[in-house]
């Protein structure tokens, strides 16, 4: 009876574990590593900010690479396993995983001479299967992630197309390089090959690119390169659809593929890496298997058209590295490819923590497979469709040491997650479908004659010599046996005859063959001088072409000059006409401020004439009073004292004719005059506005608003304390607590050209919001007059 127990350990001996192998990067200038290693299988990780306060992780691999570890020794312990599973018809997958620099790619490709996994794989396989291999095009993809057979007519049609095209692949080799000395060969061969079969080799080379399928190996003759979709076959397989996949021969002509893709894989120049992979590279080597081999009739070995056919495919997956932007200081699409790349691995690890879950616990929660175009294509491997394997390639140098971290804690998470032990894939039977003849029909007839002469002959009886038989017995044996014998001779003579008949025929038959065959090799002449015509006069129109794209590609180089000369041009006449607009605005603001100002002087002209004709009216009006009185006083008949004539009289002056006629007055009333003259100009007089001081100790804002003249007055205005302006930028000018006073200095032109101060006084007075106002209540005026000057007002001396 069967205990859950017992079901438990059956089903862990049918998974195995994902290998995960350690390779450490040789340290250039650096004495210090972050990676101590304790046994060929543990090492643990330490930085130098860590002084025992925390405790040592170890991490335990299948097995530890140090720098001194040769890639034959990787190759051995890593590749060489997988690579006999799939010559058996298993699937291996192995990636590379690691931070950006740490020696991925290295492990994969290596030098040349120092290969890496790839190019021993190649060489190893084909070391191995070097004389059991099937000749070219008899297997061919199905272009379903399948093979079928080919029939012989087909291959050797595809044979004589690849013959043909012979000049243009070794003009594309020498274009290539030489891929023969590339790699060096070390001679390593597999030792379990079935030698009863035969083998063909098939390579495929594809990247994901910004979570895009792209096909390296498309000789498409699109500009872009076009993105390729992943599909699933009848075995539950993933694959990418519409991908090129190569049939090879010998590991050169792998070579010259894996080259011709590296040269359309996306690299680019990193801080910690000059040429980085911004893709994942995954390099498929798939080897078909053929069980049932017989010989044709040249003695070489041929496929059957009945056939059990194996498949193996080893996927050499060589993954983006992860890395901080910070560190790697990637900018713009290199961010983004960063960020794409970062996802994928992301994802990866999501998947391989949900499959480690599922197994440690028993759920069954789904795995997200397809979030990413990796996970998706190798999910079947994950699910027992193959043997896994993971190197993580580690720097350990101390700058790297977050990134290792997070490395080391991937490896560890992958190491946990089982697979199932992969099995042989069930053989198929493959039928090649035959092929009929076009024209010609089979009949019974047709067919028995097409039958072997053997059996046209009467068998021969078995004739035994058995001394216990009777003589009668033996008699009627043998001359039964001669009638058979001489039956069969007679029969044969009329062979001879058919053969005879037969040759003839053959004869005929050949030569109708070569006389068609002279005809056909005269056509072929014909049309050989006709494609060479074609092939010349193609290689004319190519050449003119080229001479056209050229002329092309220099005018459209001219028109794009062209284009930025008439752009900066156009440039130079917009900065031109917005001069021209500036310009037109100033000129209009200055004619604006022009009109303005001789509408003001108009103004003021106006008002001075209108002031300086009601003076000069005051004064006619003065003088024709004045004038008046006197006639009154003239044409009285009493004579008028001079003391009582009014004291504007005295002041007044006449005319110089008329002083020269009369008489002078006396002198005593002239000194009465002058006496009550003095007495009034002399008396004092109190001001109106004028009032005691009562803040001597005040703080006077003073306000210029235009820079004064010296003033040449004897009185100044005389401000103890006192803060001087040009102009009142903010409201702390005025709002300063300290400040009580407040005055105004204006200069300007009296109506006699005379220089006039005014000086506009005023209290500081806060206000119940915060801010502060000016009461202004007084003026003062300081000016200077000429004594000998004429007055404008009043009467003349």
């Amino acid at each position: 009876m069967e205990t859950p127990r017992s079901r438990e350990n059956s089903m862990d001996r049918s998974r195995e574990s994902v290998h995960v192998f350690c390779r450490l990067k040789p340290l250039e200038n650096e004495t210090e590593t972050s990676i101590k290693l304790l046994s060929p299988t543990t090492l643990t990780i330490r930085s130098t900010a860590d002084k025992s306060t925390k405790r040592d992780v170890h991490y335990i691999f299948n097995h530890i690479f140090t720098s001194y570890s040769s890639q034959k020794e990787i190759f051995d312990h890593v590749a060489l396993p997988l690579l006999e599973g799939v010559i058996n018809g298993k699937n291996g997958l192995l990636f590379t995983y690691g931070v950006t620099g740490s020696g991925k790619t290295y492990t994969l490709t290596g030098e040349p001479n120092n290969p890496g996994i790839m190019p021993r794989c190649i060489d190893t396989l084909f070391n191995t299967i070097a004389n059991f291999q099937t000749q070219k095009y008899v297997i061919k993809s199905d272009k379903m992630n399948g093979f079928e057979i080919q029939s012989e007519s087909d291959a050797v049609e595809d044979r004589f197309r690849e013959t043909r095209t012979n000049k243009i692949s070794k003009t594309n080799r020498r274009a290539m390089g030489d891929c023969k000395s590339y790699y060096t060969n070390d001679g390593s061969r597999l030792t379990n090959l079935n030698e009863n079969s035969l083998y063909c080799v098939f390579i495929s080379y594809i990247e994901i690119y910004n979570n895009i399928v792209f096909d390296l190996l498309d000789e498409s003759t699109s500009t872009r390169p076009e993105s390729k979709i992943l599909r699933e076959d009848s075995q539950k397989n993933m694959y990418v659809n519409g991908s090129v996949e190569l049939e090879v021969k010998s590991a050169a002509e792998a070579y010259e593929l894996f080259f011709k893709g590296q040269k359309r894989k996306r690299m680019a120049y990193t801080a910690l890496n000059a040429e980085s992979s911004r893709s994942h590279s995954i390099f498929n080597i798939r080897i078909v298997q053929i069980e049932q081999v017989a010989q044709n009739s040249h003695g070489q070995a041929a496929v059957p058209e009945n056939n059990i056919m194996r498949v193996g495919q080893l996927s050499l997956v060589d993954l983006a590295g992860s890395e901080r932007c910070s560190r790697t200081q990637t900018t713009g699409l290199r961010l983004k490819e960063a960020s794409i790349i970062n996802n994928s691995l992301m994802t990866l690890r999501i998947c391989l923590e949900t499959l480690r879950e599922n197994q440690q616990t028993g759920n069954n929660k789904l795995v997200p497979y397809r979030d990413s175009r990796l996970t998706l294509l190798f999910k079947n491997y994950f699910e027992g469709g193959g043997q896994v394997r993971m190197v993580v390639c580690i720097n350990p140098s101390l700058r790297d040491y977050e990134e290792n971290l997070q490395v080391l804690k991937f490896a560890e998470m992958t190491k946990d997650v089982k697979v199932i032990n992969p099995e042989p894939r069930t053989p198929y039977n493959i039928r090649r479908a035959k092929t009929k003849t076009p024209g010609v029909t089979r009949t019974p007839a047709t067919m028995k004659r097409s039958r072997p002469a053997s059996f046209l002959l009467p068998k021969l009886p078995i004739f035994t010599t058995d001394a216990n038989k009777s003589v009668k017995r033996f008699l009627d044996e043998t001359s039964n046996l001669l009638k058979v014998l001489n039956l069969r001779k007679e029969k044969s003579l009329g062979f001879n005859s058919i053969v005879r008949e037969k040759e003839n025929h053959f004869r005929k038959r050949l030569v109708d063959i070569n006389q068609q065959m002279l005809v056909s090799q005269s056509e072929a002449q014909s049309i050989k001088a006709l494609l060479k015509k074609e092939k010349r006069k193609n290689y004319n129109l190519e050449t003119k072409l080229a001479d056209v794209e050229a002329n092309q590609k220099d005018l459209e180089m001219q028109i794009s000059n062209f284009e930025e000369v008439i752009k900066k041009q156009q440039l130079k006449i917009d900065e031109k006409d917005m001069k021209i607009n500036q310009n037109l605005l100033e000129k209009e603001k200055t004619k604006q401020k022009q009109a303005l100002k001789a509408e003001r002087i108009a103004q003021e002209l106006e008002a001075k004439h209108r002031q300086q004709r009601a003076h000069l009216q005051a004064e006619m009006d003065a003088q024709d009073m004045k004038l008046k009185k006197v006639k009154e006083l003239l044409d009285s008949e009493v004579p008028m004292s001079p003391l009582q004539i009014p004291g504007s009289m005295a002041t007044i002056d006449f005319d110089a004719p008329m002083t020269t006629k009369r008489e002078s007055p006396p002198a005593q009333s002239e000194g009465v005059i002058n006496e009550s003259t003095s007495h009034r100009r002399n008396m004092i007089r109190t001001p109106l506005r004028h009032r005691r001081s009562r803040s001597t100790g005040d703080v006077w804002l003073e306000h210029n608003s235009i820079k004064p003249v010296p003033l040449g007055t004897v009185l100044q205005p005389s401000m103890k304390k006192r803060k001087s302006v040009s102009k009142l930028k903010k409201a702390d000018d005025v709002t300063n607590p300290k400040q009580t006073k407040y005055c105004l200095i204006t200069q300007e032109q009296d109506d006699e050209g005379e220089l006039e101060t005014k000086v506009y006084k005023g209290d500081i007075l806060p206000t119940c919001g915060g801010g502060a106002q000016v009461v202004f209540n007084d003026v003062e005026r300081l000016r200077q007059e000429s004594p000998t000057g004429t007055p404008t007002s009043g009467y003349r001396q």
